[in-house]
C-alpha cells in the first residue's frame, strides 16, 4: 500500500484529469478496496462492478479531496463502502421484501 503522500499526489493528478494517475491509484489501492467491497457485497461479479463504479466516482470527485480533512485512504474507503452499500440496497429494493 502506498503512503499518504503518494496517494495525495495521485488524487491531485486525477483532479487535474490525468488518467495515468488514476491507473496508478488503481494499481495501488484496488486490492484493498475490492476486499472492502466484497465484505459488503459478497457477490464477486457485483463487487467487481462496484469497484469499477468506485474508480469512476474517484475520477469525478478527486478534485474535492482535501488533505486537511484527513488521510486519503479512509476517503477512498468511504467511497467504496458507500457504493457497496448502495449496490446491496438496489438489489434488495429490486427484489422486494421476502
Amino acid at each position: 500500500m502506498a503512503d499518504d503522500a503518494t496517494l495525495r499526489r495521485l488524487l491531485a493528478g486525477i483532479g487535474r484529469g490525468e488518467a495515468d494517475q488514476l491507473a496508478e491509484l488503481y494499481d495501488l489501492t484496488s486490492p484493498k478496496l475490492y476486499w472492502l467491497i466484497l465484505r459488503i457485497q459478497r457477490d464477486r461479479a457485483m463487487a467487481e462492478d462496484v469497484l469499477q463504479d468506485v474508480y469512476m466516482r474517484i475520477w469525478q470527485a478527486a478534485g474535492t479531496y482535501r488533505p486537511e480533512a484527513g488521510p486519503p485512504l479512509p476517503w477512498l474507503c468511504t467511497i467504496a463502502r458507500n457504493r457497496a452499500i448502495d449496490s446491496v440496497r438496489r438489489v434488495v429494493e429490486h427484489q422486494g421484501p421476502d
